[in-house]
């Protein structure tokens, strides 16, 4: 019987330390603060009109894992001490004199929704050289996002003719200065590209005549199916009826002849009531006056469940404004094809 208890305790001793020389080239992972914090570009583009007097993006910090345990996808955790962040244009199309476009560049970082450092006067140290393309722009501690913002000449870009070669800038993150008291570092696989766009396609601000019988039903029977406050609209309730279409969503708008409260950061104010349809493009055919469009969005159910529908179809500008062909998917069930026509 000892023997038996020998060999058991031979055996155990023997794979015990085979175990310690399996694991001896192990290295436990990097948790917490001996993970370098990273510095990327919030989103990977952005667009607007021609005629748009500025133009900015955002930079933010990854998240991190939270220890607690209530963020279990992370969170961020804002920087220990000031650093200063470069950047530069990579590459620019459509036009070459970066200096004509751009006036001057500013930074400011959000206190609370109704409050920026700008509007406390706390001044980022930002600059930007046109003549070179360089920049940089301080990112403080205690700060989660940063934006810096460019002030461009709202008439450079800005004619009367459908350009239909692209207009664009692209950024790029070139390096984070610390002074070593914490690890810093930066995402140099994102750029951020800001595109031009053109007034005279279709991208912008188009309205429907509400006052207009079949145009009025056409888009009720488009977007009724979707949402049932359109469903259920007379043309007598509606101030004025968008379909907006920007860098990469679209907006369905509604605005009632009805009045509510609303809270500003000023203080109350009246407003029109709305009724809002918000969808990301997920095609769009641009640099011509006809092509493809898709969009989808998501409404969400009594249930809290969450449908997504879909419109896909066709728009062709004219001198009289757009038509806008769409179908919609919506809860097994598929519209007709309608046209809409629309003008700005």
């Amino acid at each position: 019987m000892k023997s038996i208890q020998l060999l058991l305790c031979g055996l155990l001793l023997l794979s015990a330390w085979s175990c310690d020389k399996k694991n001896d080239d192990l290295v436990m992972p990097n948790t917490g603060d001996n993970f370098p914090q990273v510095i990327r570009f919030d989103d990977e583009g952005d667009g607007d009109l021609e005629d748009a007097d500025e133009f900015s993006f955002k930079l933010v910090l990854n998240d991190r894992s939270d220890a607690s345990g209530e963020n279990p996808g992370g969170k961020i955790t804002p920087l220990k001490e000031d650093v200063t962040v470069l950047f530069e244009v990579k590459e620019k199309e459509g036009f070459n004199n970066l200096a004509s476009y751009i006036k001057g560049v500013k930074a400011f970082y959000e206190i609370d929704d109704c409050t920026t450092s700008e509007d406390q006067g706390i001044d980022l140290d930002v600059i930007f050289d046109a003549a070179t393309g360089k920049g940089s722009v301080s990112f403080p501690k205690d700060v989660e996002e940063v934006e810096v913002v460019f002030e461009t000449d709202e008439d450079f870009f800005n004619d009367n003719v459908l350009n239909k070669d692209e207009r664009s800038i692209t950024m790029i993150v070139t390096a984070v200065q610390t002074s070593g008291a914490e690890k810093v570092t930066f995402n140099n696989a994102l750029e951020f590209k800001y595109e031009v766009l053109d007034d005279e396609g279709v991208h912008g601000d188009w309205e429907l005549d509400h006052e207009d019988a079949t145009e009025f039903a056409r888009f009720k029977a488009l977007f009724g199916k979707v949402n049932e406050d359109i469903a259920g609209l007379d043309a007598d309730d509606v101030d004025k009826i968008e379909i907006s279409i920007e860098y990469n969503e679209v907006k369905v708008v509604v605005e009632l002849k009805e009045m509510e409260e609303i809270d500003e950061c000023d203080g109350p104010e009246m407003v029109n009531k709305v009724i809002e349809l918000e969808a990301d493009l997920e095609d769009l055919s641009t640099l011509t006056d006809e092509g493809e469009i898709e969009f989808v969005g998501e409404v969400e159910q009594p249930d809290g469940s969450i449908k997504e529908f879909v419109y896909k179809g066709e728009f062709k500008i004219t001198s009289a404004g757009i038509e806008l062909v769409l179908k919609g998917e919506y809860d097994d069930e598929e519209t007709d094809k309608i046209t809409l026509l629309l003008k700005k």
